[in-house]
């Protein structure tokens, strides 16, 4: 029987589509190089990459973490960290009866079948390698977990009652991490380094999982034109450019073989970009912010919350259409186009992050008009930006047709 191998995702995490592209390298490097079974715990609904992970053969299973009952407005980054403590309980409720399963983040390479220095593993609860000093097995990194589900299972509700009783802990950063070293302080067992071997340890023939803990590969542009805070730079080996040369290469290999698949819910055709405008921005519509290459991102502005607002002279028997091309940060997200106050149109943003374009004709009139899109969501980022988000547009205009 193969090992099952987990790993999480939660859509609602603005680096979704930057991590989609992980999971790919991720789970093509297991299915051609590994025995493994992959299975993917998420959080979220149906988008462009769980359509791609279906057509590659790997399940989905729904997932939640209990945090959110003790935390309703929980941070995104926890959300999906803390999936990996539910896999006990899916296991159960899919009806498998695995004595040991394989859990890893979505950065991760594997170079070889891990299979052989998995096979006489038998920890108490999970075995883990460190964090960064690679003697240090006391501070473990969970990136990389081997674990004993029904034992694991056992331990589920005081594992619960500890992430209880330091709740602030839990959800601020390491997140799942510091709550299973407070929680397994002593009872954790050792994981060959090979199995979570990071790119700044330097090159390791040996390793079975190369793990990108600190700069991902996209990031590798930005750490070469030193656009990068001084402690992650120093992270930046020759080994890690080694690693993101193979990265990039199994990217290309696994969409060159299991292509994007297509998708028919878009909307209209609609370009990308704010020129070509016959209106003024009066409310609502933050300053144009830089392309972002290595995350696929064009030159973008955010809509502020609640509404957007824009204006236009209109000439009588002049015909003006609304165009845009946004994407949603929050779940749910919806937008109603008012125009001098009457509803012409509703759009229903589906699915996160993923760019959806609209096009809407506005009623005759003339004069000064007002285009009113307001937004059902908001979205506050975090400390560093306090901003009330609705949606990022990739294009917005009022155009004469």
């Amino acid at each position: 029987m193969p090992i099952r191998w987990f790993f999480a995702l939660n859509e609602s995490s603005p680096s979704f589509w930057e991590y989609a592209n992980l999971v790919q390298v991720a789970v093509y490097s297991a299915k051609t190089r590994t025995g493994l079974a992959p299975v993917c715990l998420y959080d979220g609904e149906e988008n462009l990459l769980t359509g791609w992970l279906r057509a590659v053969g790997v399940p989905i299973v729904p997932c939640r973490t209990f945090l959110q009952e003790l935390v309703p407005d929980l941070a995104p980054i926890p959300r999906g960290a803390y999936l990996r403590l539910e896999i006990p309980a899916v296991c159960a409720a899919q009806g498998w009866g695995d004595r040991f399963v394989l859990y890893t983040d979505c950065d991760v390479v594997f170079r070889r079948d891990p299979e052989p220095l998995l096979a006489g593993l038998r920890p108490r609860y999970f075995a883990a390698a460190p964090e960064t000093d690679r003697t240090d097995f006391a501070r473990f990194n969970s990136g990389a977990m081997w674990i004993n589900v029904p034992a694991f299972a056992a331990e589920r509700a005081a594992l619960e009652a500890t992430v209880r009783a330091h709740l602030q802990e839990a959800i601020s950063p390491p997140y799942d991490q510091a709550a299973l070293q407070r929680h397994f302080a002593g009872r954790v067992d050792p994981l060959p380094l090979e199995l979570n071997w990071k790119p700044y340890w330097g090159a390791c023939d040996d390793a079975a999982i190369v793990h990108f803990h600190g700069p991902k590969p996209a990031q590798k542009h930005h750490v070469l034109n030193r656009r990068v805070p001084e402690h992650v730079a120093r992270l930046a080996t020759p080994a890690y450019f080694a690693a993101c040369a193979e990265w990039d290469e199994l990217l290309i290999r696994a969409l060159g073989e299991y292509p994007w698949p297509d998708d028919i819910s878009r909307g209209p055709d609609v370009a990308e970009g704010f020129g070509d405008t016959a209106a003024e921005v009066v409310a609502g519509l933050a300053p144009l912010e830089p392309p972002r290459p290595e995350a696929g991102m064009p030159a973008v502005r955010w809509g502020l919350a609640p509404r957007t607002v824009l204006a236009v002279e209109s000439r009588d028997g002049e015909r003006l259409r609304l165009e845009g091309v946004a994407q949603a940060a929050v779940p749910e997200q919806a937008a109603i186009v008012r125009v001098d106050g009457v509803e012409v149109g509703r759009v229903a943003f589906a699915r996160l992050h993923d760019p959806y374009a609209f096009a809407f004709d506005l009623p005759p009139g003339s004069g000064r008009r007002e285009v009113e899109i307001a937004y059902a969501r908001v979205f506050v980022p975090g400390s560093a930006d306090t901003r009330e988000l609705g949606v990022l547009y990739r294009a917005l205009r009022v155009r004469r047709v």
